[in-house]
């Protein structure tokens, strides 16, 4: 069900990176809506033979890695294109006649496209990290390095184009790019386990899992919360 829903959503995504908002005068709006409709047709479709036929058909199941890849293949085109972009000039450009505008009469759009594109290098940087990681998301041996790249850097972007109201397209090709990682992370998620949680832990450990280790642990939240209060007295 996983499967099939992602692979949906990201097809889906796809189509609508290709038409860019009407822009591209052979893939009009009514045919880019037309294949996104279909993409999640299909993906429904899919998901309804696959069940029935589970049991009769053993063979469906090899539909799963096919569609895995087609995922991972996908969800480094979209990403990937979003790098380029940048790259090319073509994302945090404001024209100067909102740019001119006062901070306070201008969008949460263009605020956050003036912000990110005042500096260039920032910019170069945020591309690089999406082109390496969409090309890592491409190889087997690397791809769980990609999604947990991405999965920092998606999840930060959504909530960005979410709570500074960026336009709908790009709040849904980040949330889709995000759903997009964490499903590669859940298909390796034994690795992930073994990497973050641990089960055997080195002997010399257990001296330290003691109450008051514990609480000098915690003493760091604690003691920068009392020094926050203590500024915040200071300065009124």
């Amino acid at each position: 069900m996983a499967t099939c829903l992602v692979a949906g959503l990201t097809c889906a995504a796809f189509w609508l990176l290709l038409g860019n908002g009407g822009g591209i005068p052979w893939l009009p709006p009514t045919l880019v809506f037309s294949l996104v409709a279909l993409s999640l047709v299909a993906a429904g479709g899919l998901l309804a033979w696959w069940q029935a036929g589970e049991a009769r058909w053993p063979v469906a199941a090899k539909v799963g890695p096919w569609l895995q890849e087609a995922i991972c293949y996908l969800t480094a085109f979209n990403i990937a294109c979003f790098g380029w972009k940048k790259l090319f000039g073509l994302q945090f450009i404001v024209p100067p006649a909102i740019a001119s505008q006062p901070m306070n009469q201008q969008s949460g759009e263009w605020l956050t496209w003036y912000y990110f594109g005042y500096s260039p290098t920032f910019g170069l940087l945020l591309a690089l990290i999406q082109l390496a990681g969409a090309g890592l998301l491409l190889f087997r041996a690397t791809r769980l390095l990609g999604a947990v790249i991405l999965t920092a850097f998606l999840l930060n972007l959504t909530l960005i184009d979410i709570c500074y109201h960026l336009n709908a397209g790009a709040v849904v090709q980040a949330v889709v790019a995000t759903l997009d990682v964490l499903f590669i992370m859940w298909l390796h998620y034994a690795r992930l386990l073994a990497i973050f949680l641990p089960t055997a832990e080195p002997e010399t450990a257990s001296a330290t899992r003691t109450l008051p280790g514990n609480l000098v642990r915690i003493s760091a939240i604690l003691l920068s919360l009392l020094f926050t209060f203590y500024l915040s007295i200071l300065l009124k």
